[in-house]
């Protein structure tokens, strides 16, 4: 009888902890998240508004309470939007904004042709460049780099009227220079859009500043049934790219709607199971990400609740995938909660590799981090899922993988930090 008891343990275990996360949930919010009627949750459209109504909507339904009134912090930002016409012309042939071609953020409203010069396919320096351009002449082109050439979309070309950075994949497109445009004309394009013989390109661009872009981040939490005045913290920023014209919009299902989906799908499993919150934990979603870390930054400027309260801040940034593992940004910064994660990694295979990383202000985790939060920033690998800042980010491209393991080993490290638990 006792052995039938413990077999009837073993069967019903993994039904349990398959319930304690919902992965239909968070497929279906990251498929909303990434709909065209969010317009990429940036700053056309109200794209960026309308995610935070819905996520606003999600936090009520999961009965989560509100730092004060609200849960919405809001702040603004200035920004460079293109909300209107997006177009290039190679001879008679009209460019698809988004797939054949993205342009710096910094730029402002345009229509003109321009002519080509193009550098040889074995320049890959500025240095290089220098050698093959007159520079008495230059002014009066826009310069063609091969696609082994990264720095020219970046850094430009000295003296140029602009530069065209070629690519053999995928283009992709990053808003993070828009606060502040300088009309700095660049140009990535797909190689095969662009045909050698090409000597000049029309290019058409309605740009839109807007000085003050209203926005918000979203703030919740579950009180903590021990120690309710210290803090366990998970982020995502819920932004992504927007539009860049009226017909291309980014969908940003990886980056971040997973994380998103992620925070929400924590956030309900501990507002179902407070007696699991030993601590508050507190749920926080950011705008602004992609323009600069413009949310995280006001939220940790403007902390809801004292930042010396937060035992534990993680953020998640692209947690779609995971054949390949985890990443832990800032593992080496805090090696016994490091140890933590490989330890119970170990216990229950939750991944086939952590890995630690440094210290990077490459995501939401920093601002916080700059303030002496101990914080991680954690996003998964995988080839399933390599799709980055392009069109292709979409829902039905995201797997979420190892979404069960992710939960597994967030839930166990927030229990691990529990004093007196056996680590």
């Amino acid at each position: 009888m006792f052995k039938r008891y413990l077999i009837l343990i073993w069967f019903l275990f993994p039904v349990t902890m398959l319930q304690a996360q919902d992965r239909a949930y968070v497929h279906d919010l990251v498929k909303r998240l990434s709909s065209p009627g969010l317009h990429g949750r940036g700053y056309v459209k109200s794209g960026d508004k309308k995610a935070a109504r819905l996520l606003e909507n999600e936090m009520q339904k999961a009965g989560l309470t509100a730092f004060g009134n609200s849960y919405s912090q809001p702040y603004h930002f200035p920004i460079n939007t293109f909300p209107g016409t997006m177009e290039m012309r190679v001879g008679k042939r009209k460019l698809n904004p988004g797939y054949d071609f993205v342009l710096s953020p910094s730029i402002g409203s345009i229509d003109e042709t321009f002519s080509l010069f193009w550098l040889p396919d074995t320049v890959t320096t500025i240095a290089a460049a220098m050698q093959f351009i007159d520079t008495t002449s230059v002014g009066q082109f826009v310069v063609v780099a091969p696609s082994g050439f990264n720095q020219a979309y970046r850094e430009g070309i000295p003296g140029a009227k602009g530069v065209i950075q070629l690519t053999k994949g995928n283009v992709w497109w990053h808003v993070s220079g828009a606060r502040n445009p300088n009309g700095r004309l660049a140009l990535m394009v797909r190689e095969d859009a662009l045909p050698r013989d090409t000597r000049t390109f029309s290019l058409k661009v309605k740009a839109e500043f807007v000085d003050k872009h209203e926005t918000q981040n979203l703030a919740a939490y579950v009180r903590g049934c021990v120690e309710p005045d210290t803090f366990v913290v998970f982020v995502a920023h819920y932004d992504h790219l927007g539009r860049m014209g009226s017909r291309t919009y980014f969908p940003g299902a990886n980056d971040n709607a997973s994380g998103t989906a992620t925070v929400l799908d924590l956030g309900r499993f501990y507002a179902k199971n407070p007696s699991k919150a030993y601590y508050s934990m507190a749920f926080i979603l950011v705008s602004g990400e992609e323009a600069g870390l413009m949310g995280s930054s006001y939220n940790a400027d403007n902390p809801l609740f004292p930042l010396e309260k937060i035992k534990f801040l993680i953020n998640m940034d692209m947690v779609g995938t995971g054949s390949e593992g985890l990443s832990v940004v800032n593992g080496k910064q805090f090696p016994f909660q490091m140890a933590l994660l490989d330890s119970l990694n170990q216990q229950k295979n939750y991944f086939l590799d952590i890995r630690a990383g440094g210290e990077s202000c490459n995501s939401d985790h920093c601002p916080y981090y700059k303030k002496g939060v101990p914080s991680f920033f954690i996003f998964t690998r995988g080839s399933e899922n390599r799709e980055y800042h392009n069109v292709y980010d979409t829902y039905n491209r995201l797997p979420f993988t190892s979404y069960e393991q992710l939960f597994g080993i967030l839930t166990d490290f927030t229990e691990a930090l529990e004093p007196g638990h056996n680590h």
